[in-house]
């Protein structure tokens, strides 16, 4: 048995190495005593990652620190190790993280990509969803975790597995692999079935927006939405960031799921189930906050090229979509309201664009001037016809119940 004391930003951090059995525990615990009580620290760190077995002598030291350490946490335990600490119970009264499976994507094949990363085949059954902005590592816990709760919940989701190591500080998220395409692929390639596959996108719509839970795991979209605003304020004068908390001011709150990113690409296909994926923003809100983000992909984009990267289709199919949907989702043929909510739909739009100024993508950091000049010239001058379009919207929605 092998350890070694660090003292870093108040942590003190205590590497652990081989086997914490009997014999090694008596000369470990009285170390361990000394060097707390010698060295000011505000937190008391193990990392298990090489260490390959704990006693219960081992155990109880540990026990000892979590009762009288205020902050003590068991950082990157190998699996065996962590095992005992489930079986023992100790997962459940302190803090304890699991080492992460490490993945090596020279050996994969890349399928897919974002702003913030990149998707990989790992074998046929799993796939790999790598995050290369440290900043949103923390999201990927929330991802992991809101994924396997939807699942429970009932929401058709692909299946999470765990969180990986991808080497070079990068991390990734393990989903069962989907042998299907995006709703937006296959409406692309079938248009001749875009009303059908229009009333199963609102199907599933209805789905989350009829579960109602207090899962603390899932964000409140509201607080979601407030906390953009915080972000992207600072690019903006202090009359811009009023005029952005007007909107948050105008959104309802709820209790019931949003996928808070529900465009067509996020719906995969396979036989004849469609599932969801990219679950980072899942909130509890109101049924509004999706169809922001999906009047995002409904209005299209400046060339067709920049449609089919978002939403898998071009600007003609993404015409025939909102067509489609704002018939069915409103249950109206009546060609003024049709025209009224595609007009609510041209303004909400811009929500979505101008909120994420303060996101630390590569897409934001390029379009960020771009998209300050248009909040500018289109988005700031028709706040009161936006507020106007979510009251009327939640109004509708609310009675269409």
């Amino acid at each position: 048995m092998n350890y070694n004391f660090k003292l870093e930003n108040d942590v003190l951090l205590v590497s652990l190495e081989g086997r914490l059995d009997t014999e090694s525990a008596v000369a470990f615990e009285q170390e361990l005593a000394v060097k707390c009580k010698e060295t000011p620290h505000e937190s008391l760190v193990f990392d298990a990652s090489q260490l390959q077995y704990v006693a219960s002598s081992g155990l109880r030291i540990m026990l000892k620190m979590a009762k009288t350490e205020k902050n003590f946490r068991i950082e990157n335990a190998v699996p065996d190790v962590y095992n005992v600490f489930e079986m023992t119970g100790f997962s459940k009264i302190m803090k304890i993280t699991k080492a992460l499976r490490k993945i090596d994507l020279e050996k994969c094949e890349r399928i897919g990509a974002g702003g913030n990363g990149a998707v990989y085949r790992i074998s046929e059954d799993e796939i790999v969803k790598v995050n290369f902005n440290p900043e949103t590592y923390a999201g990927l816990d929330k991802e992991l975790a809101k994924a396997k709760e939807a699942f429970l919940l009932g929401i058709p989701t692909a299946i999470s597995f765990d969180m990986v190591d991808c080497g070079e500080g990068r991390r990734g998220v393990v989903y069962e692999t989907i042998k299907s395409r995006t709703l937006g692929e296959t409406m692309q390639s079938n248009p001749e079935r875009m009303e059908e596959l229009t009333e199963k996108y609102i199907e599933q719509l209805n789905l989350l927006h009829s579960t109602v839970t207090d899962n603390p795991v899932f964000s409140n979209a509201k607080e979601y939405y407030s906390n953009q605003v915080t972000n992207a304020a600072k690019y903006f004068t202090e009359e811009e960031g009023r005029l952005m908390n007007m909107i948050v001011d105008a959104l309802p709150e709820g209790n019931r799921l949003v996928h808070c990113d529900a465009h067509p690409k996020n719906l995969m296909i396979q036989g004849e189930e469609m599932l969801w994926i990219d679950m980072e923003q899942m909130s509890v809100g109101h049924p509004i906050y999706d169809l922001i983000s999906i009047a995002v992909v409904l209005n299209g984009m400046r060339t067709d090229e920049m449609i089919l990267n978002i939403a898998g289709m071009d600007n003609a199919t993404v015409a025939k979509l909102k067509d489609c949907f704002i018939r069915k989702y409103f249950r109206t043929e009546d060609p003024e309201q049709i025209k009224t909510f595609a007009s609510i739909f041209d303004a909400l739009r811009l929500i979505r664009a101008v909120f994420a100024v303060g996101f630390t993508s590569s897409n934001t950091e390029k379009y960020r001037p771009a998209i300050i000049e248009m909040s500018r010239q289109v988005f700031f001058p028709n706040i009161e016809k936006i507020i106007g379009g979510i009251k009327y919207l939640v109004s509708v929605i609310d009675n269409m119940k």
